[in-house]
């Protein structure tokens, strides 16, 4: 496969955390506007501008699954992305389309529940970072095959969840709303998508809140370019 790579799986600590610095070293990974971002997504970002040559469009269309106040959308936006962030607070939405007016930059948004939003594309690439969890168990098959659906031949998913039994587990940001992923679950969403990276992360998280830890599965797959191979299961 096509520049296949894994994220091995390791121990907590800093031997895991350096590793990650190591593999993002290389990737065109942007300086925040503000505040401190979580590792888990800014490795996704790293790869996702790694990848962006390699993507159908020279201005990819991109889709931030469960956006917060926008601060991924608006790294994207500012480096020539097509941008459209979805979340289902308003107060969190509002902050966005303020902190993108005060910057000059373009960016659309919608204030809905991605559990049942009916997502329309084609996008180029579709992002989420610590999102996933809020899908109950029961639904998640039937919103990743309409997640796939809405996505360009070609292009890309880079996403990642929590996980159960992980042995960092989440002090910040759960609720009862939210259910963690059994390890190799996100992957089984891709079945017929190359596999450009998947793997296990142990990460701090340095925001918002006190700082904590999490472990997380990632999974950064393409979409077939023929359609023969782009069947969903």
């Amino acid at each position: 496969m096509r520049g296949k790579a894994r994220i091995r799986d390791r121990p907590p600590g800093a031997r895991a955390k350096t590793e990650l610095m190591r593999r993002t070293a290389g990737a065109t990974v942007p300086t925040p506007i503000d505040g401190r971002y979580d590792l888990a997504g800014w490795y996704l970002m790293g790869r996702i501008f790694r990848l962006r040559r390699s993507l159908p469009r020279a201005r990819p269309r991109l889709v931030d699954l469960g956006m917060g106040r926008g601060r991924d959308i608006l790294y994207f936006a500012r480096r020539g992305f097509k941008v459209l962030g979805i979340d289902s607070s308003r107060d969190a939405v509002r902050r966005a389309v303020r902190r993108a007016a005060r910057l000059g930059v373009r960016i659309e948004t919608r204030t809905q529940d991605l559990r049942t939003y009916p997502l329309r594309g084609p996008f180029e690439v579709v992002y989420s970072s610590c999102f996933l969890n809020n899908l109950p168990p029961a639904t998640r098959r039937r919103r990743f095959a309409d997640f796939r659906v809405a996505t360009s031949p070609g292009g890309i998913h880079a996403v990642n969840a929590f996980l159960r039994n992980s042995p960092h587990p989440t002090s910040a940001g759960e609720t009862p709303d939210t259910s963690p992923f059994r390890r190799g679950e996100l992957r089984g969403y891709y079945q017929g998508w190359e596999i450009l990276e998947s793997g296990v992360v142990p990460f701090k998280c340095l925001g918002p809140g006190p700082v904590h830890r999490h472990t997380v599965d990632v999974v950064i797959a393409r979409k077939p370019t023929t359609q023969a191979q782009s069947v969903d299961p």
